[in-house]
């Protein structure tokens, strides 16, 4: 059967991780373009082309973003009721930083972007026969698998579309919603379960340490394949997507690859269950201390360590990243700042310059000694201000980036089963709307392929 070919503004595109409730439409996005649909505003789209004219609101940074700070919160008043001493205030502090880190999240993801995980993604299902200035052609029968997990597939009549997207976009929000219930009480019971650690006996510390964490992880990897198989596999011999199309290719189909940043060649599916590589583990064997460790150092300085996954089987391997905050950035910050824009002559008679200068020149300052491009030890130059001024905010910036990192790498919480169904029944929307757009538009445009796939 024939199946249109997709031209920027006649089609719309719909992703099964939006959590807006609106379509919107694939743009065109490739170096140049020579093959037109009706006018020069209507490239014919091919597999380079993957972006969307207006950002979807996406489920996936958001998902994190309320975790991070629905867990921190929970983390930081648990470790208050049940854990007391240098631990608890241990615990509290770990709390309040994946707190603070879920909040730099959360403007990620309100400002988040589809561009860069949609240009990491793929177009399956493509008409490779056919080459538009270079790349492969795609149809309606094409499916764009985003870098964030998200599956967007064309539609060409828009209230088919905006039907598709109301519904995913609902679920999605319960999902999200039922994510950060589940964070809060994780945070909020699992210090609970270390309270009585130095109590234990050596067998009870090895399994509170790292056992329990390895057999929950491997538990929840099994509990939750077999609920996604077995979704799916009512879906596709029971349900009402029994004999959809897009639902099977969804589950089932993979292809071969160019990977975007190697070159190499790889074999990637539209979104097949697996057993390992779940993003988050049970949160009723998770702590925090799988996610960041806070140690005071010497003087003004805080050691930031985290934890991840190594082997398919463990989670507490080893660190990974570890990173230094200065608590005394901020302050020397403000201090130089008082300092700009003074010359030489005023710098000389400055007592806050002549205080910095006595601190740089007894080592409370190492880095920005070392970064001073024209360091005169008998007395502050405005270089020395601005090399100063540099260094802090770096570190601060460091800082930072340190800490979302690192919570990044460590922020493997629940999926809670929910979450599952309802993700899985966003996938099952779309494929429904796809077969409703088929019916109520099933010429598409007037530019078709006989042979739609090969």
């Amino acid at each position: 059967m024939a199946v249109s070919y997709i031209p920027q503004d006649k089609v719309f595109a719909v992703c099964t991780n939006q959590l807006s409730a609106t379509p919107q439409k694939f743009s065109y996005s490739r170096t140049r373009a020579n093959v037109f649909y009706e006018s020069s505003k209507q490239p014919i789209l091919t597999v380079d082309d993957k972006n969307v004219m207006v950002e979807f609101t996406c489920k996936s940074p958001a998902n994190l973003a309320g975790t991070l700070l629905a867990f921190g919160a929970g983390l930081a008043v648990g470790a208050l009721v049940f854990l007391s001493g240098p631990v608890g205030w241990i615990a509290f502090g770990v709390g309040a930083a994946v707190f603070a880190a879920g909040a730099v999240v959360t403007i990620q993801a309100v400002t988040h972007k589809c561009t860069d995980p949609l240009n990491s993604g793929n177009w399956l299902l493509a008409h490779n026969s056919v080459k538009i200035n270079g790349a492969s052609a795609i149809t309606r029968s094409s499916i764009l698998k985003c870098g964030n997990g998200g599956i967007l597939t064309p539609f060409f009549d828009e209230a088919s579309a905006a039907a598709a997207a109301s519904s995913i976009a609902n679920k999605n929000r319960w999902e999200l919603g039922i994510n950060v219930v589940a964070s809060l009480g994780a945070g909020f019971f699992l210090p609970a379960a270390f309270s009585g650690f130095g109590a234990a006996s050596l067998a009870g510390k090895v399994w509170m340490a790292g056992g329990r964490f390895i057999a929950g992880f491997a538990i929840f990897s099994g509990i939750n394949y077999a609920a996604k198989g077995g979704m799916r596999w009512g879906h596709e011999n029971f349900g009402d997507v029994k004999d959809n199309v897009t639902y099977d290719r969804m589950n089932n189909h993979s292809e071969v690859v160019m990977n975007q940043e190697t070159g190499e060649m790889q074999t990637v599916d539209i979104d097949r269950n697996n057993l390992f590589g779940m993003s988050k583990p049970d949160d009723l064997v998770q702590d925090f201390e799988d996610i960041l460790e806070v140690k005071k150092e010497q003087g003004p300085w805080y050691k930031v360590s985290s934890y991840k996954t190594v082997s398919v089987a463990g989670k507490i391997t080893g660190v990974v990243e570890s990173g230094r905050i200065h608590a005394a950035d901020l302050d020397l910050q403000r201090r130089l700042q008082s300092l700009e824009g003074l010359s030489r002559q005023q710098l000389r008679n400055n007592a806050q310059a002549r205080q910095l200068l006595n601190d740089l020149n007894n080592g409370r300052y190492p880095e920005w000694r070392s970064a001073a491009s024209h360091y005169n030890p008998g007395r502050m130059n405005p270089s020395m201000v601005d090399d100063g001024r540099t260094v802090a905010a770096n570190h601060s910036a460091q800082s930072l980036k340190n800490l979302k990192s690192n919570t990044f790498q460590g922020a493997l919480f629940l999926i809670p089963f929910l979450g599952t169904i309802l993700s899985e029944e966003a996938r099952v929307d779309l494929a429904q709307g796809m077969a409703a757009d088929l019916a109520a538009a099933p010429g598409g445009s007037k530019l078709v392929a006989k042979t739609p796939v090969d």
